[in-house]
C-alpha cells in the first residue's frame, strides 16, 4: 500500500488496491517491482509493471506518443527513445518538446543533422489532430478510433478530459466503462500536470 500511495498519491491509494491484483511472485525484469493486473481482467498477458517510473513503462508511453498512429514523429524509433530514457532527457511526453539539438547530437551515433531533423519533427507534431494527442495520452481502453469518435463531439481535448463519464457516456456516445477509465486517468494529477504542460509546449489540443 505504501508502494501506491508514493505512485499515486494518498487520496487514490484504496481505489487503486480494489482495481489491482498483485502477482504472488512474479516480478518486473527492469525495476523489481511485483507484477499487477485490474482486477476485472482475466487474461494472464495482462499482467504488467504498476510502477510507471519504470524505465520499460516509459519507453512504451513515449513510443506510443510518437507512433505513426498517434503524433506520428519520424524518427523517434524504438533505439532514440532508449538512449533518451537511458540518459535521463525525457522522463514523460511533455519532455520530449524541451530537448535541445546540443542534448540529442551528443547521444551515440548520432549529430547535429539528426538531431535538427527530430527537432522539426517534433514541432510539426504540435500541429497534429486533436485525437491523435487523445489517443497517444495512451489512456486504457482510449483506441484510435473511440479517440476519433469523442474528438468529434467535443469541441477539445481538455473539455473532453475534464467532463466527467456521464457526460462522455452522453456526449461522446461511448460506454460507461471507456468514460469511467477517461474519468479515473485525468482524476490522477500528475496527469493533469503532464496535459497542462502539453498545452504550455503548444501541443493542439483543439479538435476539428
Amino acid at each position: 500500500m505504501k508502494f501506491l500511495s508514493r505512485l499515486f498519491g494518498a487520496a487514490r491509494e484504496a481505489d487503486l488496491a480494489d482495481r489491482l491484483a498483485f502477482h504472488p511472485s512474479e516480478t518486473c525484469p527492469e525495476c523489481g517491482t511485483k507484477l499487477a493486473r485490474q482486477t476485472e481482467a482475466r487474461n494472464a498477458a495482462d499482467w504488467r509493471c504498476p510502477n510507471l517510473d519504470c524505465p520499460a513503462r516509459l519507453r512504451e508511453r513515449l513510443a506510443h506518443w510518437c507512433s505513426a498512429d498517434a503524433l506520428n514523429i519520424a524518427g523517434a524509433d524504438a533505439a532514440l527513445i532508449a538512449q533518451l530514457v537511458k540518459q535521463g532527457l525525457a522522463c514523460d511526453v511533455a519532455e520530449l518538446y524541451s530537448l535541445k539539438r546540443s542534448e540529442l547530437a551528443a547521444l551515440p551515433g548520432r549529430d547535429k543533422e539528426f538531431a535538427q531533423r527530430l527537432l522539426d519533427q517534433l514541432a510539426a507534431s504540435k500541429s497534429r489532430e486533436g485525437w491523435r494527442v487523445l489517443y497517444g495520452l495512451g489512456i486504457p481502453r482510449v483506441d484510435a478510433e473511440i479517440a476519433r469518435q469523442l474528438c468529434q463531439r467535443f469541441a477539445a481535448v481538455d473539455d473532453l478530459l475534464a467532463a466527467g463519464p456521464d457526460r462522455i457516456v452522453s456526449q461522446g456516445g461511448v460506454s460507461d466503462t471507456v468514460a469511467r477509465s477517461i474519468a479515473f486517468w485525468y482524476g490522477d494529477s500528475v496527469n493533469r500536470r503532464l496535459v497542462r504542460r502539453l498545452q504550455k509546449a503548444g501541443v493542439n489540443f483543439k479538435t476539428p
